[in-house]
């Protein structure tokens, strides 16, 4: 480990400022697990992956007298005991016993003298289930970054527990002393500001372009206007806003994603713009049981929605890079169609504005302020955005497929956020595998039965749903899969013949065969018919066959060997292999050698006729992809070969058979696996995303947590390459 110190970024030191007591600065999730978990065993296994994520081993340190910005160092005396917690409910324990449970853990704040982490495991619930609640301060991640962790933690098959490696040794240096901590601030600070310097320079830049292009200008105009009338009509106070009392509570809703996509689609709206609509006619109807009817009119629901600012070039740095999005949402609408179009405009129009970039700017400022006057600037945030805003709404999309941590499957995924004070609500919402949740997390004080509001939520989803005529559906079923546990060991049987295929004996213009010394593999240049137990076929694809030392071969019949204890050992039937190739005839289709020019020709034609990935793959704007073909010893052979994937939004622009090299440096993500690996995938034996949880294939470049939103859509580049024929090779 090195000792590379942390600069806390404005958002940061702003989330880090606001906490008080009653209004602690926590994100996380709770996640429902089949099966009982022990914390002993959960700490083994985050210990061994934790070194991927190196955020999660510093802690806060903070210069003498203030004197520059907050920062995060290796914490030397990490124990990750002190970050893993067990509790229990009274066996059955129910979801409202849950919901009581985590009320309190994430009502805590989380203490500064260590990383700001916590991991707690909660069993005795019905059903025999397991919750673990992931508990993170905001100003150590932002909501794409918290994923990090959780995504490190987790496999895509309860079989898959045996990867990573054990972690290596954590061996930090001791924190900086108080005259280290000045010097750094006097070399380091500068340095900051300047950086915040480019940020804003870059923000205006490009704010500067955008007014130089007539439709971009129109639109950037269009969503300052809206915040400029939005500022002169005073926000009007709801029933979800008042004085908080710091006791958090937790509630959430479920809603079958195949639903929610069906309304979308109706409309034209987004997944986001759906739950909007929902949520704001929750809000509407819990302000006219306090207020009445009448009591809503001229009030709207005013939303502060995170948005990311990432830019490709700081993937993997730490801390936040979000900006707001201010959304208004007019209450007293009771038609729920109106409503969502209401809301499809006004989010669409404030996305393609780019105000977020502009409020980064204004986030930037304090940063360049001295750093002794920070606490106080951002002490005084919270009352800032009540003055704009009722509420926070932020959406985190997490895995389309079943994930699993030690074997057992994560059931449901509900996530949390942090109160303003003042505001007794806050909203996630969260996607995973097939399911969409809105989880409610309100203050006691203000909103006494969040019971009440999640209810709202759910008549509110069920009047727009009826309006789209979408039939109702089901939640998707939980199909749960225990972990696979070691067979047990059958007494030995008599076995049928195991063929081992040799060379066959020189014939006229053999096709060459690169040999190494035995034994070693070898692909046969085309299928081999051996003799077929039970009257099986031939295989009609590449043979991988144990080739034997070169050695004449006398045996013309079967050797047998004798038994062993009493047991018929397999027999072993010596057969000659044919190496002659057979020239397909014109009617069969034509087939390619992996990863050749021709296979990546006939490859991206099939993902460009594959109307599902187009589908599955409209947000893919993540950047190219390449295909790795590792040879080495095994295969006798010191080369590989690569094949280059220009992807952009369910198109696959241009398919390149080019040297590895190359290839690796051209493209964003490189997936890397040797011969039989890759043929595994492309008979779909393992799913490519297991695959990489699995260590059969690697990712040489590009982050796994990038790619697992678009699970479905690596399933479909799957579908597309079993269309391409492979040539059987020898390598």
């Amino acid at each position: 480990m090195t000792g590379e110190i942390d600069f806390l970024g404005p958002v940061d030191t702003a989330f880090l400022y606001a906490e008080s007591d009653i209004a602690p600065m926590n994100l996380g999730a709770v996640t429902i697990f089949e099966g009982q978990i022990a914390r002993e065993s959960l700490m083994k296994h985050v210990e061994a992956r934790l070194h991927q994520a190196p955020t999660y081993l510093k802690r806060l340190i903070e210069p003498p007298l203030n004197i520059s910005q907050l920062r995060w160092s290796f914490d030397p005396t990490f124990r990750i005991q002190n970050h893993i917690f067990a509790t229990r409910v009274n066996a059955p324990g129910t979801d409202d016993q849950l919901r009581e449970v985590v009320g309190r853990i994430v009502s805590r704040t989380l203490d500064r003298s260590k990383p700001l982490w916590e991991i707690h495991v909660i069993n005795g619930l019905s059903e025999d289930r397991s919750a673990l609640l992931f508990k993170v301060h905001h100003a150590m991640v932002d909501g794409l970054a918290a994923v990090e962790l959780f995504t490190l933690l987790m496999d895509p098959s309860a079989d898959a527990t045996d990867m990573p490696a054990e972690a290596p040794f954590f061996n930090p240096p001791e924190l900086p002393d108080a005259a280290q901590l000045v010097l750094d601030s006097v070399t380091h600070d500068l340095n900051f500001k300047w950086d915040m310097l480019n940020k804003m320079g870059a923000h205006l830049n490009m704010l500067g372009s955008i007014m130089g292009n007539g439709d971009q200008r129109r639109n950037f105009l269009q969503g300052v206007v809206n915040l400029v009338s939005d500022a002169l009509s005073p926000m009007k106070p709801l029933a979800i806003n008042g004085k908080n009392g710091g006791e958090i509570q937790l509630t959430w809703s479920e809603f079958p994603l195949a639903e929610v996509h069906a309304i979308r689609a109706k409309y034209g709206a987004s997944v986001n713009d759906v739950m909007l609509a929902v949520l704001s006619r929750a809000v509407d109807l819990y302000e006219s049981y306090y207020h009445g009817i009448a009591g809503r009119a001229g009030k709207s629901f005013r939303v502060l929605i995170p948005v990311n600012m990432r830019v490709p070039q700081e993937k993997g740095e730490p801390g936040n890079r979000i900006s707001l999005l201010p959304i208004e949402i007019p209450l007293a609408i009771d038609d729920a169609p109106s409503r969502l179009k209401r809301v499809i405009e006004y989010t669409r129009t404030m996305k393609q504005s780019h105000v977020a970039n502009g409020i980064d700017v204004i986030l930037t400022l304090p940063a360049l302020s001295p750093a002794i006057t920070q606490p106080l600037i951002w002490s005084a945030a919270p009352t800032l955005f009540a003055l704009v805003a009722h509420s926070w709404c932020t959406n985190v999309a997490g895995p389309p497929i079943p994930v699993y941590i030690m074997g057992h499957q994560m059931l449901h995924s509900y996530g949390f956020f942090p109160l303003n004070p003042s505001m007794g609500l806050a909203s996630v919402i969260v996607s995973y595998n097939e399911r969409i949740t809105l989880t409610l997390v309100t203050d006691k004080a203000i909103i006494p039965d969040a019971q009440a509001i999640r209810r709202n939520l759910e008549t509110a989803y069920a009047e727009l749903r009826t309006a789209a005529g979408v039939q109702p559906m089901d939640l998707p079923t939980i199909t749960r899969q225990q972990p696979r546990l070691p067979e047990p060991v059958a007494p030995a049987l008599p076995q049928p013949p195991v063929v081992i295929e040799t060379p066959a004996p020189p014939v006229p213009e053999p096709v060459p065969v690169i040999q190494t010394p035995p034994p070693a593999l070898q692909v046969v240049t085309e299928p081999v018919n051996p003799p077929h137990v039970n009257g099986g076929s031939p295989a009609a694809e590449p043979v991988l066959v144990v080739e034997a030392p070169p050695q004449p071969v006398a045996a013309a019949e079967p050797v047998k060997s004798p038994s062993v204890n009493g047991n018929h050992a397999p027999e072993v039937v010596v057969q000659p292999v044919k190496t002659a190739q057979v020239e397909p005839t014109p009617s069969e289709p034509p087939v390619f050698r992996l990863f050749s020019e021709n296979w990546a020709t006939a490859f991206r034609e099939a993902v460009n006729h594959n109307v599902a990935y187009q589908n599955s793959s409209t947000n893919w704007r993540a950047g190219s992809l390449a295909f790795v073909l590792k040879l080495g010893a095994r295969y006798g052979a010191a080369t590989g070969r690569a094949v280059w994937l220009d992807l952009y939004r369910g198109d696959c622009r241009a398919a390149e058979a080019m040297p590895v090299t190359e290839a690796s440096a051209r493209a964003t993500f490189v997936i890397e696996g040797d011969y039989r690996s890759w043929i595994r995938v492309l008979r779909g034996e393992i799913a490519p995303l297991a695959a990489l949880m699995r260590g059969e294939l690697h990712l040489g470049k590009g982050s796994l947590i990038k790619l697992l939103p678009f699970t479905q859509s690596a399933q479909e580049l799957l579908h597309s390459a079993q269309m391409v024929p492979l040539e059987a090779e020898s390598l």
